[in-house]
């Protein structure tokens, strides 16, 4: 049937496949995947921008996938890439841990820019990350007048202070 040398040379096309084979495949889950994104709305109030990224609580075999997380500022009008890129961090995702990424909204931000467009990718087993959430931070404003909590309380706790005092003054006259 075959002699030796057509053996050694189906032999040898058969590794050479499988090893093919396996560098492609490894090439894929070293691949960037973009595991979530977002725009956010920026404000007078928006303080910040966030993305928490959690890994699934146990894997093993599995490289750590490196997470990114890039924060770009978009003026009225640009699209989701044409913005200028306002951070970009990396950090490697340990087993059942949670990476916050934050980026401060500045002044200057908030003059230049009309939303923010937070992107999360990773590289390595994208399947090792067990949940993304994005968000802004919004500055709240205290309302005003009479909380109990606190000190200088205001006219609504200096108001309730003067009625019971009137009380316990008209109860022990009467009394």
């Amino acid at each position: 049937m075959f002699s030796n040398r057509n053996t050694t040379v189906l032999v040898a096309l058969a590794a050479l496949a499988v090893l093919a084979v396996t560098l492609g495949a490894a090439g894929t889950v070293a691949a960037d995947t973009e595991a979530d994104n977002s725009t956010i709305e920026v404000t007078n109030a928006t303080t910040g921008a966030y993305a928490d990224v959690t890994a699934v609580p146990l894997y093993s075999g599995s490289p750590a996938p490196n997470v990114t997380v890039t924060v770009e500022g978009l003026p009225n009008g640009t699209d989701v890439g044409n913005g200028t890129v306002l951070m970009s961090e990396t950090r490697t995702l340990q087993s059942g841990s949670i990476e916050s990424y934050e980026y401060q909204i500045t002044d200057s931000d908030r003059a230049n820019y009309t939303r923010a467009h937070i992107s999360v990718s990773s590289t390595g087993d994208g399947s090792l990350i067990d949940s993304v959430d994005i968000g802004s931070i919004k500055r709240v404003s205290a309302g005003g007048g009479g909380g109990l909590g606190g000190l200088g309380g205001g006219i609504g706790t200096t108001g309730a202070i003067a009625a019971v005092v009137l009380a316990l003054f008209v109860y022990t006259r009467d009394n």
